[in-house]
């Protein structure tokens, strides 16, 4: 068995070496040799640090749920949680020098996640103390109190060669008195810095490829130390002799004093049971499911497998080849007996033809490359598919003679809603020729002659051939019906699309008109004759003014999403207008259920079959309709009596049965082996990569050098975590931002979530208890929005002493930190003293109080600004251009718009996809006012800013951030303060999963500008005015951003003040006189 495992994060003290190996830590010696394990966790582990005496290791674990400080001795033992703090990044940075303390880095107590403070906690526990050192990612102790911090970064190889505004800075106090200056200005990312030998050693990859180098504490005398070539030298650590580190999996020691590094030879003696075989449930994985053409079986996919079953009881039928390859979009043939999947196993995606029966061998289904299918739809009656790929093209592939035809192509974006008339002579698809709209083609199968069945009016899409061949269905946005907006001047079109139809033929009417029952009558007769005579005429299509025969349904305007029909009547899903939630998390929360809805031509009206649905999918005789909801897949019958006007919707339960129509799902097991399937996922992760990222020519890198670099790693890891690392380390190659790894089957964790307060305490040493030092206010009325401890009633009072939480006392032996774990969202009961007055009262822990910290800041900033500028001056922050951003900035802006002037501050801004709707309005010239008898003239445009306006930004804005800070400048719309930004604007659409939900993301839509065309990507966009906060600005509480902001609007308001017109001289408009 292979002992080797794939290191990360390694500590040294003398002859001892730590290190992180299967998510567990495990001590060696630089000699070499087998290692021994120091801790068997549920969770994963990472950064740990043996105190200067060499007895402890400190270290971060995700045991309980959040990650926090823990200690364990070096010859192991049960590890100790040192910390309660409640983050959702954790880093331990260093032991103090007499190894009393233990210095760790989070982002606890801190509006933003991406930044990071330090803190220090005893090794035997008890209260955490602030530094006040503001931003810090590592830092570095001498006996002297000197320090050396790090700041921004810590790990150049997950994006190498950047050089974007959160790139790594050093900045250090070399005498210890709190003064802290920058060291160095390399053009790269330097992190990690160490104290060594009076040098400051620390780790850049200005040079290309991430080594160690060092300086002088004045920063002069730049040496490099290690020549490493292909693989990034990660995690230095030193015990003030020598330096460990990690490259490629491997742990290395170096000695400064000779520049040598020595490979330390490990074995690793495991079980490795993170990599042992498993079995997962088809429900928690459904990828894709196919009714078989009768309605009585499923073809699914789950966790990349592919399964034939019926619908309610019976064995399942395994394919394919297992883990080691990956199958997607699987579709019965007519037939019944044989489906076709799209596979990897020759590591780039191929269309095989499986047999249900297993009774003849997979095979390759057709010659040629076929792209990565993004829809795929089997013919009804012929043994032919249609495939649009990713190269935005419709292929046909004809499975008698393993050809592909390409059918037809859009300049524009994928081909997508494929559909096949019932006698397969055409094929009807969704086509976009402009951005931002598409419309209904079809095709001839026979001679790929291609008719536009629309034209472009915005977006015509999922058509669906009557199987009669009578009409094509499809869902159009044509109602441009317009709703005010509630809270501002605008309108908009929440509800505008609608199912329609459009007559093949010419002498096809209306369904939705009236008839006589003599019309009725002559009309079956006409068709009963036409199928003896010629089956194949009704699906001629009549293509001159085909436009012209569309019709809507009689049914109101909405949001819909799919729809299906059966020759007498017509399914759709809708879905409902929604807000979105600030804490909205798109990558954990399921899809938005809609309902299904359907009209009946004999009934004349629709009704609504059922609610809580996500998808649809019909069989090819038209006689089951399947349907997603909540994870479960439901059959109905679509011959059953429809539903009475006013009935409510059908809600069968949960169970899976032929009564429910549930199918069983989980009696669907699929075998994973993790280490197959791993192999599987890098390889589809790097071809993901091959295939969607922005420029062709993978801006002039060998990727497959790349691949097989990494490649060579995957024999090593034996853990989820380490694949992601290694994943990270592979695109990171790319040297561009948004190339992102994110989820997983990981192994199960615990959670015993932290409660919070929502205050900030100090210790009395008297008691023990915890003194409220400030009761944090928010919005009253919003979840986990104010602190618990001002909620109506409970007179609870700065100055007043926590004592015990639970019954249970606080003191030096339990902090008030420990006592509320796993007190998340749960009510508990508090002891409050109040001079000798003890009282009992019960709150209500928040989640977390993120939202609650960030909302006391913006409006501490906006107080500040009121004050300074004598109400002059508004304020508002932009925390994303996601959904909250957009509201965050509604919020701000029209409630700060009518003071003379405006700061925008976009530093933190997490990035998305609003600027330029912020950027519109924020543009807007006021060039007039509207005039009343009562009240104050209104601007013209309205919300307009009169006065002037400055923007904050720092290196933390990113993404859509970075583009509305480069924007403002564009604009001139004002100055612009602070820091360079993030630099990362190539955007990606995150829609590809790997088999165990892993979402990875490819970067394909580069941002180009008109003064630095794609140059902001990995460098930023620069202030006009740079503004740092040192810091000993951060403890002593000032921020010199804001100051320059206040200075630059202030001066501009006394420059150019703001003064309404004179509107004196108005309109005399006297009655004419009598002559």
């Amino acid at each position: 068995m292979n002992q080797e495992g794939y290191y990360r994060y390694a500590t040294i003290n003398g002859d001892t070496i730590v290190f992180v190996c299967e998510d567990d830590l495990w001590s060696v010696t630089t000699a070499g040799g087998t290692a021994h394990r120091l801790t068997s966790g549920r969770g994963e582990f990472w950064t740990p640090k043996l105190s200067p005496d060499g007895q402890y290791v400190a270290f971060v674990g995700r045991e309980e749920g959040h990650p926090e400080v823990y200690i364990v001795p070096v010859e192991g033992g049960l590890p100790k949680r040192l910390t309660f703090i409640g983050g959702e990044s954790c880093v331990v940075c260093a032991w103090s020098p007499d190894g009393k303390d233990i210095i760790f880095a989070s982002d606890a107590k801190n509006p933003f996640q991406r930044h990071s403070e330090a803190f220090a906690v005893s090794r035997e526990g008890g209260e955490v103390r602030p530094l006040q050192l503001g931003l810090v990612s590592s830092i570095s102790l001498l006996s002297n109190k000197a320090t050396v911090i790090g700041r921004n970064a810590d790990d150049p190889a997950r994006w190498k060669r950047y050089r974007g505004g959160t790139a790594g800075e050093i900045w250090i106090d070399a005498d210890g008195k709190g003064k802290f200056k920058r060291l160095l200005n390399l053009a790269g990312n330097m992190v990690l810095p160490m104290w060594l030998n009076k040098r400051v050693f620390f780790l850049s990859d200005h040079e290309g490829i991430g080594n160690i180098y060092s300086c002088k504490p004045d920063g002069s005398d730049l040496t490099r130390h290690t020549k490493h070539s292909d693989y990034f030298v990660r995690f230095p650590m030193t015990d003030g002799k020598r330096i460990t580190y990690t490259c490629g999996g491997e742990l290395y020691v170096l000695d400064p004093s000779t520049d040598k590094s020595q490979k330390i030879r490990i074995s690793v003696p495991t079980a490795t049971n993170q990599s042992v075989r498993k079995f997962v449930s088809a429900k928690d994985y459904l990828e894709h499911f196919a009714p078989h053409p009768e309605g009585h079986s499923v073809a699914v996919i789950a966790r990349g497998q592919p399964m034939t079953m019926a619908n309610w009881e019976g064995a399942v039928i395994q394919h394919g080849r297992g883990s080691r390859s990956r199958y997607r979009s699987c579709e019965w043939l007519p037939d019944g007996t044989r489906f076709v999947v799209i596979s990897d196993s020759a590591g780039y995606e191929q269309l095989e033809l499986h047999h249900a029966d297993q009774s003849n061998e997979p095979i390759v289904a057709c010659k040629g490359d076929i792209g990565r299918s993004v829809d795929m739809r089997v013919s009804p009656v012929d043994d032919l598919v249609a495939i649009a790929n990713h190269r935005q093209e419709l292929l046909i592939v004809d499975l008698k003679t393993k050809s592909v035809k390409v059918i037809d192509k859009s300049p524009v974006d994928r081909i997508s809603g494929i559909n096949w008339s019932a006698d397969g002579r055409w094929i009807a698809y969704c086509w976009s020729g402009q951005p931002g709209t598409c419309i209904i083609r079809i095709a001839a199968v026979k001679t790929a002659k291609v008719h536009d069945v629309t034209s472009v009016l915005k977006q015509d899409f999922e058509p669906c051939f009557d199987p009669e061949g009578r009409y094509l269905y499809f869902l159009a946005a044509r109602d441009y019906f317009p709703v005010y907006d509630s809270l501002q001047f605008d309108l908009s079109f929440p509800n505008s699309v609608r199912p329609f139809l459009v007559t093949l033929r010419k002498d096809v009417r209306s369904p939705f008109e009236f008839k006589s029952p003599a019309e009725e009558a002559l009309e079956k007769r006409k068709n009963d004759q036409e199928k003896e005579a010629d089956n194949a005429r009704k699906f001629d299509i009549d293509f001159d003014d085909i436009e012209k025969r569309i019709v809507a349904f009689p049914v109101g305007e909405g949001r819909y999403g799919q729809i299906v029909a059966t020759a007498n009547r017509v399914y759709f899903t809708a879905f409902p207008v929604k807000g979105i939630r600030p804490n909205h998390n798109w990558l954990e929360e399921e899809p938005e259920p809609g309902v299904l809805n359907a009209y009946d031509y004999k009934e004349r009206r629709a009704a609504r079959i059922c609610n809580w649905v996500n998808h649809i999918r019909i069989s090819n005789d038209h006689k089951a309709l399947y349907y997603v909801s909540r994870k479960k897949v439901r059959a109905i019958d679509t011959e059953e009596g429809f539903p009475a006007e006013k009935a409510e919707p059908w809600n069968p339960g949960d169970a899976p049965g032929r009564t429910t129509r549930n199918l069983d799902l989980h009696r669907a097991q699929v075998l994973v082996q993790p280490q197959e399937e791993w192999k599987q996922m890098y390889a589809e992760a790097w071809r993901l990569q091959s295939e969607h990222f922005w420029d062709s020519s993978m801006s002039d890198i060998d990727w497959n050098l790349v691949h097989d670099r990494y490649a060579a790693l995957l024999p090593k890891i034996r853990t989820r975590s380490e694949l992601s690392d290694v994943i990270w380390e592979m695109q990171g190659e790319l040297g561009t931002s948004h190339a992102y790894e994110i989820g997983g089957d990981y192994r199960a964790q615990p959670h015993y979530h932290k409660g919070f307060l929502g205050a900030d305490f100090a210790i009395d040493t008297k008691s023990g208890g915890y003194i409220i030092k400030r009761i944090l206010r928010g919005d009253s009325w919003a979840e986990d929005c104010d602190s618990p401890l001002a909620a109506p009633g409970l007179d609870i009072r700065v100055d007043d002493v926590i004592v015990a939480v639970g019954g249970r006392g606080v003191g030096k032996d339990c902090t008030l930190d420990e006592l509320l774990v796993n007190a998340s969202g749960k009510t508990i009961n508090l002891t409050i003293m109040r001079k000798k007055a003890k009282l009992n009262v019960a709150v209500h822990a928040l989640r977390s109080e993120r939202m609650l910290r960030y909302r006391e800041w913006v409006e501490t900033n906006r107080q500040i600004v009121h004050e300074k500028s004598g109400g002059r001056l508004g304020y508002l922050h932009i925390p994303d251009m996601g959904p909250a951003g957009f509201a965050e900035f509604h919020r701000g802006y029209l409630s700060e718009v009518n003071r003379d002037g405006l700061i925008v501050d976009v530093r933190y801004n997490r990035g998305g996809h609003v600027s330029a709707l912020l950027l519109e309005k924020l543009a807007r010239k006021r060039v007039g006012y509207d005039v009343s008898r009562w009240g104050p003239p209104q601007p013209y445009p309205t919300e307009s800013v009169a006065g002037p306006m400055v923007a904050i930004t720092n290196q933390f804005a990113g993404s859509d951030g970075d583009i509305f800070s480069h924007c403002f400048k564009l604009y001139k719309l004002g100055p612009l303060v602070g820091k360079r930004t993030w630099g990362g604007v190539i955007g990606i659409w995150p829609r590809h999963r790997l088999v165990d939900g892993t979402v990875t993301t490819q970067p394909e839509f580069s941002f180009w500008f008109t003064d630095v065309g794609f140059k902001v990507e990995n460098y930023g966009t620069d202030p006009d005015y740079e503004v740092d906060i040192a810091p000993q600005d951060y403890k002593a509480g000032y921020d010199p951003q804001m100051e320059k902001a206040l200075s630059l609007a202030l001066d501009s308001l006394k420059e150019r003040p703001v003064k309404l017109p004179d509107f004196s001289e108005k309109p005399k408009l006297p009655l004419p006189s009598k002559r």
